[in-house]
């Protein structure tokens, strides 16, 4: 079976990882490539990383296909999702919240197709791998939403109170224009907090941990990644032995989530699907550490595993590349 693939935004660091994945997919043949800016451009030329490997031109509009990537802002997701045919795998986070109210509040725009949400379900597979496979339309989990809802999902029904979730990116995460913060002299070696209290990922780890969360993101001097380290109060004591059986229980046989007693390591993920998660306990205290590659299991990788729910192939198709090192 050849499934027939469009990929809208493919000029940025995630649509463009979605690229990459889906050329070495087995099942998928890539009708077109949209990017506003690059119309009439070989792929290669804006994603040199591909030189060899295609020869897609960017189009002005996408192919009929029976699949579609969406990696845009939010706003122009909104507007062009409802009209697609096929299925559509959208990147940005218009269709991530069941909460109107709290989607106008944390992304500050008005939602032009809350009418369509209805259709998406929230794309990581491994806590909704069902639902997935039988949508039409998936909203992939954001990046420190990813890491974050994956460490404190298993902790929902012991959790005493609100969690604290400390998150670093790195500066890929912020796209390919960069701006006053993000512009390179001003990020390498740079360390420091924003966004404190109303981050847009904040309601969405919300909604899928099932917690209440306080979350402060950090910007890291390092190019792709995310860690987060989640603060857990627990109604009862654990240890370390309990809280670690706890989470291999809550994720058996699951290939992309490797779960163990130490912390993790963005490296150690780079360029990868998996996700590592750490894990301690000290009385009535958890501490979950988790290390993403932020554009691969936070973006195109966890688009391309629900693509491949979605469509009944092995979840793992085009995805089983080991971690790079260094």
């Amino acid at each position: 079976m050849t499934v027939k693939v469009s990929v809208l935004g493919a000029s940025g660091y995630i649509g463009g990882e979605v690229v990459r994945l889906l050329l070495g997919h087995p099942h998928v043949e890539i009708a077109s490539v949209c990017a506003h800016e690059q119309v009439g451009k070989r792929v290669d030329e804006v994603q040199p990383n591909l030189r060899g490997f295609t020869d897609l031109v960017f189009a002005k509009e996408p192919a009929p296909a029976d699949a579609t990537f969406l990696s845009l802002p939010h706003e122009e997701s909104m507007k062009l999702a409802p009209a697609l045919s096929g299925k559509v795998i959208d990147l940005s986070g218009a269709f991530r919240l069941q909460d109107r109210a709290a989607f106008e509040r944390f992304y500050k725009m008005p939602h032009t197709a809350w009418e369509s949400r209805k259709d998406f379900v929230y794309g990581i597979p491994e806590l909704h791998r069902g639902r997935i496979r039988e949508a039409s339309r998936v909203a992939a989990g954001g990046c420190f939403a990813t890491a974050a809802i994956l460490s404190l999902r298993p902790l929902r029904d012991l959790a005493s109170g609100q969690a604290i979730v400390d998150g670093k990116t790195g500066s890929s995460g912020s796209g390919n224009r960069p701006g006053e913060k993000t512009h390179h002299p001003f990020r390498a070696g740079s360390f420091f907090a924003y966004e404190s209290f109303h981050h847009r990922h904040t309601p969405e780890i919300e909604q899928e941990s099932g917690l209440r969360v306080l979350f402060q993101p950090h910007s890291a001097p390092m190019v792709r990644g995310v860690f987060t380290t989640s603060y857990v109060p627990l109604r009862r004591a654990m240890t370390d032995e309990e809280i670690l059986a706890l989470f291999r229980g809550f994720y058996p046989g699951e290939r992309f989530v490797r779960v163990s007693r130490s912390t993790p390591n963005v490296r150690n993920v780079a360029y990868s699907n998996f996700i590592d998660i750490g894990v301690g306990a000290d009385g009535t205290w958890a501490i979950v550490w988790a290390a993403i590659d932020n554009l691969v299991k936070g973006g195109a990788g966890q688009a391309v595993q629900c693509f491949n729910l979605m469509f009944g192939f092995d979840e793992g198709t085009g995805l089983m590349q080991a971690p790079g090192n260094p």
